[in-house]
């Protein structure tokens, strides 16, 4: 299992929606919904090259035959076909000017992860870094004004990663909750028997749910 330090952690960055039609063409829109990130699989800035897989999804009635991709946007493959929605194993090129802007970061010492979003209302983009190269780039980006929204993550690998980032306490009552059947549909348990096996009272019970709820929602659609 690899060991991430306890100082690392996960920024989600939404950029201002008007940096959109200034990096891109102006009808870049006209047929495409949006493009949303899915696997980073390469990621090379010696050749200024990223190869990933990502979702294109056009608007109604509209094909990938009517998509026109940013200079640098090659699509290699068509994985998968779902209605106007394309799964694309893609290659994009970064302009040189870009890319010396990238550099900056200290790219290194930054893992790339997901939500990765473009669409005509925002761009979003998320990596996990240590304290020290995190501050490096927001004293970097937050003076050009494009930020609109930055939240951050613990970086946590597990097996229920999305419960990490609830209380203990919370975490128990979610799981015995998914354990007796509470979220089934019928449910198997109600509000005041879950409280019983708990051995707490319902109100307290609901209240953890709710948070706990409220949580992983936001956990989960972080930059959504």
């Amino acid at each position: 299992m690899s060991f991430i330090p306890s100082y690392m952690r996960k920024i989600i960055i939404e950029m201002n929606p008007g940096l959109v039609s200034k990096v891109l063409q102006r009808n870049f829109f006209e047929n495409l919904e949006y493009i949303e990130g899915k696997a980073l699989l390469k990621l090379d800035f010696e050749q200024g090259v990223k190869i990933g897989i990502c979702d294109i999804k056009m608007r109604n009635g509209c094909t990938l035959q009517e998509f026109e991709g940013p200079h640098g946007f090659e699509i290699l493959n068509i994985l998968k076909e779902e209605n106007n929605k394309y799964t694309c194993l893609v290659k994009i090129k970064y302009k040189s000017n870009l890319l010396r802007v990238l550099k900056l970061f200290h790219v290194e010492n930054i893992i790339y992860d997901l939500p990765f979003i473009v669409s005509e209302e925002k761009i979003v983009f998320a990596f996990i870094a240590d304290s020290k190269t995190l501050k490096k780039l927001l004293q970097i980006v937050k003076p050009l004004g494009f930020i609109k929204n930055i939240s951050f993550q613990k970086v946590a690998f597990s097996e229920y990663t999305a419960l990490s980032c609830l209380t203990e306490r919370q975490k128990e009552v979610v799981i015995a909750a998914k354990k007796h059947g509470y979220y089934e549909f019928p449910r198997r348990i109600t509000p005041e028997e879950l409280s019983k096996e708990l051995g707490i009272s319902k109100a307290t019970t609901i209240e953890h749910l709710r948070k706990a709820e409220n949580r992983i929602i936001s956990h989960i659609t972080a930059g959504y």
